[in-house]
Order: C-alpha cells, then sequence, then structure tokens
C-alpha cells in the first residue's frame, strides 16, 4: 500500500509592480500603490475644484458686465488664455503650498522621526519606490489633465447669465472626471492589466488620471506613455480652439438657458 504523499506545487503571481524589468516586492509595491491612490485623488480634487474657479471667475465677470469692456480691450484667445493661466496658477499656487510639504514629510518620514522621537520610534514601515521619474510623470500628466479640464470649465462658464447656474453644467464634466478617477482606483486595485483600462489610458480625458495609475503600479512601454501624451496634447489643441470659439460667442450671450444645444450653435457661429 502506498501512502499517500502531499503535492508539492509553486505559487507564482501573474499580476505584480515592476520597475523596468525588476519586480517590486511587497512593501514597494503596496507603497506605489498608495502613493498612487493619493496622486490621483489630488488630481481629481484639483480638476474639480480649481477648475470650477476658472468656471466661477468667468461666470462672475459676465455677470457684473465687466466683460463686455474687457472684450473690446483684448481677443476672446488672448481672455480665455489669461484665464486659465491666472485663475489656475492661484489655485495651483495653493495647492503646491500644501502638496510639496507633505511629499517631502513622505519622503523623509523615518529621518525626521528618528531626529524628533529618537532611533526607538523610526522602526515603521516607509513608503518606498517613489523615484523622480514617477514625480515628473505625476507633474506631466497632472498639468495636462488641468489644462484640458480647464479650458472647458472656462468655455462652461462664458455661458451662464450668474455664478448660481455653473451647477448645471459642471455635473456632466464631474461625473466625466468621475470616471477617470473610478478607473484609475480599478487600475491601482490590480486592474492595470485588463484590456478596458489599457484603453482608458490613451483616451482623453480619463488618460490622465489612468495612465498614472498604470505607471505607478506595473510596467508600462515607454512608447504607450508617449502615445498617451501625444493624444493628450491633440486633444488639449483641439479643445482651446473649440473653446475659444465657444468662449467668444458665449461671453456676450445673456438670457438663455444654458444647454448642449446652445453649446454647439454658439460654436458654428463664432
Amino acid at each position: 500500500r502506498v501512502p499517500f504523499v502531499a503535492p508539492s506545487y509553486r505559487v507564482d503571481s501573474v499580476n505584480v509592480a515592476t520597475d523596468g524589468e525588476q519586480q517590486l516586492d511587497a512593501q514597494q509595491a503596496a507603497s506605489r500603490s498608495f502613493l498612487g491612490i493619493i496622486f490621483v485623488v489630488l488630481l481629481f480634487i484639483t480638476i474639480v475644484i480649481y477648475g470650477m474657479w476658472v468656471a466661477t471667475g468667468v461666470a462672475s465677470e459676465k455677470s457684473s458686465r465687466v466683460m463686455e469692456l474687457m472684450i473690446s480691450a483684448a481677443s476672446p484667445r488672448q481672455m480665455l488664455t489669461g484665464k486659465v493661466v491666472g485663475i489656475g496658477a492661484a489655485g495651483l499656487t495653493q495647492y503646491i503650498a500644501i502638496a510639496a510639504p507633505a511629499l517631502i514629510l513622505i519622503m523623509f518620514q523615518d529621518r525626521i522621526a528618528e531626529a524628533i522621537l529618537g532611533p526607538d520610534w523610526a522602526s515603521g514601515a516607509p513608503l518606498v519606490g517613489l523615484t523622480p521619474a514617477l514625480l515628473v510623470g505625476y507633474g506631466v500628466f497632472f498639468m495636462m489633465g488641468f489644462t484640458l479640464f480647464a479650458l472647458i470649465y472656462a468655455a462652461m462658464g462664458s455661458f451662464v447669465s450668474r455664478p448660481d447656474d455653473l451647477q448645471t453644467l459642471s455635473l456632466p464634466l464631474s461625473l466625466v472626471a468621475m470616471a477617470g478617477y473610478l478607473t484609475a482606483i480599478v487600475a491601482l486595485g490590480g486592474g492595470a492589466e485588463s484590456r478596458w483600462v489599457t484603453i482608458a489610458s490613451f483616451l482623453p480625458p480619463f488618460s490622465p488620471f489612468v495612465m498614472l495609475a498604470r505607471i505607478m503600479v506595473t510596467r508600462v512601454e515607454p512608447w504607450q506613455v508617449a502615445l498617451s501624451i501625444a493624444l493628450m496634447l491633440v486633444a488639449i489643441a483641439a479643445v482651446a480652439v473649440a473653446a475659444t470659439r465657444m468662449y467668444a460667442a458665449g461671453v456676450l450671450l445673456y438670457g438663455t438657458r444654458p444647454g448642449l444645444r446652445a453649446f454647439v450653435a454658439a460654436a458654428r457661429k463664432a
């Protein structure tokens, strides 16, 4: 009678985080995933909050009739660019003032804990895996995503007669940003290699969220990152042209209820 022998087997993970050709350990993978969530959440909050700042600034100038004086002294393109850059820079300055100290604290948390509390307190699990290349990637996708949405918010603000009416038009745009945010969360949770997530990482306006999440937790080919950036630049250029035309028609449009049909009609007449 042959005794029962337990079979031997080996477990190989088919979905692991990598950096180049090197597989990341469990601590590095967890840190990358955690930092990816922070980056994606910051991107989403910044787009929604500071994008609304841009739209509110345009709507406030229009409701106070200041826009009628400004439009006679500058072209719609100059006004739109100035609004996006000016209000966007003010919001980003506030963002940097908050995010930069937090990032420094994350990067040097062990040294800070050891200097303040002593060596016995610096024994926690630090966040590792944050590289300069990831920070550059975050900055690139952050700026492109903010620019794309800020242009749309500025065009949206030019179509309302009162700032209170912005809530009507901001909901669809917020849902688009939410879709990109949720897709990025799926990528960070282990779905970075799925086909639909990969496709979403190339499609503006979802790519700033999804491609950022992919490069945080898995290996992404350089040509894929370059293609995503190129498509975003093309989308920004196309949206800038359309937003300028809508802005030129919308700033002098009073008394009409904002809607998709008004957007399309104004763009054709501009």
